[in-house]
């Protein structure tokens, strides 16, 4: 009787442990499903931030070429204003002097000397005033830096956002450069890095806000962790 006592003490005694060790047994599996689950939440919920400060940066971007277009005609119209009657008076006197202009012909005939302008070659004369300005605002560290600023200042509690390298390079009349939105909380790092080439436009283009994204081309970005 002591025996079947002692035997159903010790049965009782290992049931438990076994349901001890299953209960354990589970209650890990739920705590780890439970962590995966949270950190993919967390993954997704640094990407959807990284993404929104991708975005913010995009309109900051579009800003500044619409800028950049503004400078770049307020140069032309500069030139135009300053600049326009002495260097007609300077390509005059090459012709005066027998050097060729590309600007303006010299006509001689029974009632005198005249001057015919040639107006293609001066409109491409602005629209290269034009350009190299434009490009100037993305390239020169007086404008672009005002643009690596404008970036920075975007960033929230958890979104830090910047220009890679804080440099713009030029190509085919392409500005290109990157920009990166870098999240972090709890632990949880995320960084995107969004591409972009900037067409460089010409002097007689019409573009304002609602059609300004059309010399903003984005390149695929690239998830950085």
């Amino acid at each position: 009787m002591k025996n079947e006592k002692g035997y159903i003490l010790i049965s009782s005694l290992l049931l438990f442990m076994l349901v001890m060790i299953i209960s354990i047994t589970l209650i890990n599996i739920s705590k780890t499903n439970y962590d995966i689950q949270d950190i993919y939440v967390k993954s997704k919920e640094g990407f959807y931030k990284s993404e929104g400060g991708l975005d913010k940066a995009y309109l900051e971007v579009a800003k500044h070429v619409e800028f950049s277009i503004e400078i770049a005609n307020n140069k032309v119209e500069e030139f135009m204003k300053n600049e326009y009657h002495n260097f007609l008076q300077e390509e005059k006197n090459k012709e005066i002097r027998g050097l060729d202009s590309e600007y303006v012909d010299l006509i001689e005939d029974e009632t005198g000397i005249h001057f015919v302008l040639n107006k293609d070659k001066i409109d491409e004369k602005l629209n290269s005033i034009f350009k190299e300005q434009y490009e100037k605002c993305f390239l020169r560290a007086k404008y672009y830096n005002l643009l690596v600023k404008n970036i920075k200042k975007l960033k929230s509690q958890d979104v830090k956002l910047s220009v890679l390298d804080e440099n713009f390079d030029i190509e085919d009349d392409k500005i290109n450069f990157k920009i990166s939105s870098f999240y972090t909380n709890d632990g949880m790092v995320n960084e995107i890095v969004q591409g972009y080439y900037i067409n460089v436009p010409n002097k007689d283009d019409i573009y304002n806000e609602n059609n300004i994204e059309e010399l903003i081309y984005l390149r695929n970005w690239f998830r950085r962790k």
